[in-house]
């Protein structure tokens, strides 16, 4: 299996062209880049001649592939014959968790909505017997048009190497329940309780274990502090043991902090009602616009009014504020 060295303008299969390098490491890099073919912008892998887990990183992009769930950065192509290596996925923008966190922690009704949809998105992955193994800041995203979404599922891992995930890997529902739980510390907290370096800063030690959620910031509820003391520091409570699975977690984070409704991905307001529709935008309405049932009268209890006298202007009201014409009534005799 051949590798080989890319730079922007590089076409892959003649059909992906490479424009802007966003991350690399020792021996790979990840690129936005252009799928020519269907006029969408994708993420492409690469990797440097002699990279020594290009096997590895292939077999996992194969593996999540297969997986269609829309909260996983999807897998579109693999090549690892011919001229060199490369994998094709999802070009996933919005903001990483890292950039969620710049201007301080999320609410816990956020927090909790986010971590959640993640974690079961993660627990469909277990099910079909893949995992993640290496969630960080940056592998969680949340997106205006897709919602939440899980990057590098297997691919991460790979590219880090068994020095670094070797452990997770003998245990893979523990490792990607303890991700989630440092995810969603780091949510409520804005620090990262793990090893791993990230952009965030590390969160405080007490007792050479992170200090829990509760201990750097009061205002967090106490349930959801108890979940995810469970899930990463497998402290159980009087009455539950220690969280072991994404779907568990999901389960107990759920019952403890329903989650917020995350908002709805903005909708296409040109788009074709069926497919062949032309997408147009909509036509204005012309003529008056429809009349909404009047609210009943209170009728007066401090007398008759005065001859001669205005009648009183009736409270606004949301109907009573639009634009829509009015006939007027003519003054009783």
């Amino acid at each position: 299996m051949s590798t080989y060295t890319s730079e922007p303008g590089t076409r892959l299969a003649g059909r992906y062209r490479l424009v802007d390098q966003i991350a690399a490491g020792s021996g790979w890099t990840m690129w936005k880049a252009m799928d020519e073919t269907l006029a969408r912008p994708v993420t492409v892998l690469t990797f440097a001649p002699g990279f020594p887990r290009v096997t590895e990183v292939v077999t996992a992009a194969r593996a999540a592939s297969r997986l269609n769930d829309p909260r996983l950065a999807q897998v579109f192509d693999v090549e690892d014959a011919g001229g060199g290596a490369y994998v094709v996925m999802e070009w996933v923008a919005g903001d990483t968790l890292t950039d969620m966190l710049a201007s301080g922690p999320l609410d816990a009704g956020r927090a909790c909505a986010l971590v959640i949809e993640a974690a079961r998105a993660l627990a469909g992955a277990h099910g079909t017997g893949l995992a993640h193994l290496r969630l960080l800041p940056h592998s969680l995203r949340w997106t205006r048009t897709s919602g939440v979404k899980i990057t590098g599922l297997g691919i991460d891992a790979a590219l880090a190497g068994a020095a670094l995930t070797s452990a997770a890997a003998e245990d893979p529902a523990r490792a990607d329940t303890e991700g989630l739980a440092s995810l969603l510390y780091a949510a409520l907290t804005g620090y990262w309780p793990g090893d791993e370096q990230t952009n965030l800063p590390p969160a405080p030690i007490s007792d050479g274990a992170p200090c829990t959620p509760r201990q750097v910031s009061a205002e967090i509820p106490h349930d959801i502090d108890a979940v995810v003391c469970r899930a990463l520091l497998h402290r159980p409570t009087r009455n539950d043991p220690p969280i072991l699975t994404p779907a568990t977690f999901a389960d107990a984070l759920t019952g403890v902090a329903p989650p917020i409704p995350l908002p709805e991905p903005a909708p296409n307001p040109w788009a074709g009602t069926a497919p062949g529709t032309p997408a147009t935008p909509p036509r204005p309405r012309t003529g008056r616009c429809p009349m909404p049932a009047a609210p009943a009268r209170c009728r007066p209890t401090g007398g008759s009014r005065p001859p001669g006298a205005a009648r009183p202007r009736a409270a606004s009201s949301a109907w009573s504020s639009s634009s829509c014409w009015r006939p007027s009534r003519r003054p009783r005799g």
